[in-house]
């Protein structure tokens, strides 16, 4: 019954692949990197398709030192990525047969889904001939970013063989690279410290927690705070079920083996969660679930039938939480994976920094690029 929370994934149209001038004149350069070349329309597509988060990056572009901060930042970006794959190719890195196949595969699907974004756009524009218009929509589309659809193709098919080089030669300088057991137990003991602190303060912080490890974006829960408790629920496809579930439960009959006949929640049955979904204030449920959960004053209420998108609930509260931590060897897997994942990453950072700050490779032209943005 958890909420959502895939971070929206913008679609940005025509990114860092429709990047070079397509009057057939020599393109003007903002930076070279090694043989690389990082064009001034490359860095100018890059700002006008990044501007909307320059506030996320906490970068103020109602300021004309705002304005040269980001796009500073936009162009360091293209820097280290051009680094990268300079440096890949320079260790001698090459594609397998499979792998180029792989490649061409999702390029095509890349455009593919570039070109049916527009349709969409069309779609929602409520337009009369929304094949027309998406076609109208596309070609003005590349007009602005100077592209072709064959250049387009072709520039998407370059990035995915470039994504891919890159990879192997970061699996490559990787190799080896990782925390010793020590250094996970004492890694371990420092978060415990720091969740205590902040979940003692803020109790919801525990479920931001909880929902951002599952994308990578911190370290798993390590403490519980006090205050909250668990639930088990009988989760039907309508309100007549619903209704007769809950008719059998105010009767005395057993609500585990109501669930057993009834449920149609796997979590219920095996797993993290066989013990109870944890509740409390912040918790990533969908709200009517969320709601009746937390209307349940204490262990062993039932609440009245509740619907959401799932479908029907009845919801037990089944136990109260103590404040706890939770075991290093309980959490062992997915707290290893996600510091060993964040120790190679900064160690890797190390790397392409070191490379950057090579002013032999690195040369920057910014009287070419110093109107953008303005």
């Amino acid at each position: 019954m958890k909420r959502n929370r895939t971070l929206a994934l913008v679609a940005v149209i025509l990114m860092t692949a429709a990047t070079l001038l397509g009057c057939g004149g020599k393109p003007v350069l903002a930076a070279t990197v090694g043989d690389q070349e990082i064009t001034v329309t490359q860095l100018e597509n890059s700002y006008k398709n990044s501007l909307s988060y320059a506030s996320a990056y906490g970068y103020d572009t109602s300021t004309e030192d705002g304005i040269v901060k980001f796009r500073d930042y936009l162009l360091d970006n293209l820097v280290s990525s051009s680094m990268e794959i300079y440096q890949a190719k320079l260790a001698g890195i090459t594609l397998t047969d499979e792998e180029l196949a792989t490649a061409k595969e999702t390029a095509q699907k890349n455009y593919d889904d570039t070109v049916a974004s527009f349709t969409e756009q069309a779609k929602n524009a409520g337009a009369t001939n929304v094949d027309a218009y998406a076609k109208t929509l596309f070609t003005k589309a590349l007009v602005q970013n100077n592209t072709t659809v064959k250049k387009l193709q072709n520039d998407m098919l370059e990035d995915e063989k470039n994504k891919t080089l890159v990879s192997k030669h970061r699996t490559q300088l990787l190799d080896g690279v990782k925390m010793t057991d020590e250094e996970l137990t004492a890694k371990y003991a420092e978060v415990l410290a720091e969740q205590k602190t902040l979940f003692d303060k803020t109790p919801s912080d525990y479920f931001t927690y909880e929902s951002y490890a599952q994308y990578g974006y911190n370290a798993p829960p390590v403490y519980v705070p006090a205050g909250f408790f668990r639930v088990r629920h009988i989760l039907v496809a309508d309100e007549a079920t619903a209704k007769l579930v809950k008719e059998k439960i105010d009767a005395g009959e057993d609500f585990e083996k109501l669930l057993a006949e009834y449920g149609t929640d796997p979590g219920m049955k095996d797993g993290a969660n066989a013990a109870g979904y944890l509740v409390g204030e912040g918790a990533s449920f969908v709200e009517p679930f969320l709601n009746a959960a937390l209307a349940l004053a204490k262990d062993g209420d039932v609440s009245a039938p509740v619907q959401s998108d799932y479908g029907w609930h009845i919801i037990k509260r089944v136990s109260t939480e103590s404040a706890h931590e939770i075991a290093y060897a309980d959490i062992k897997v997915s707290f290893d994976a996600y510091e060993q994942s964040l120790y190679q990453q900064q160690y890797y950072n190390d790397i392409v920094s070191k490379w950057v700050a090579d002013e032999t490779l690195v040369t920057r032209f910014p009287d070419n690029y110093a109107s953008i943005g303005k």
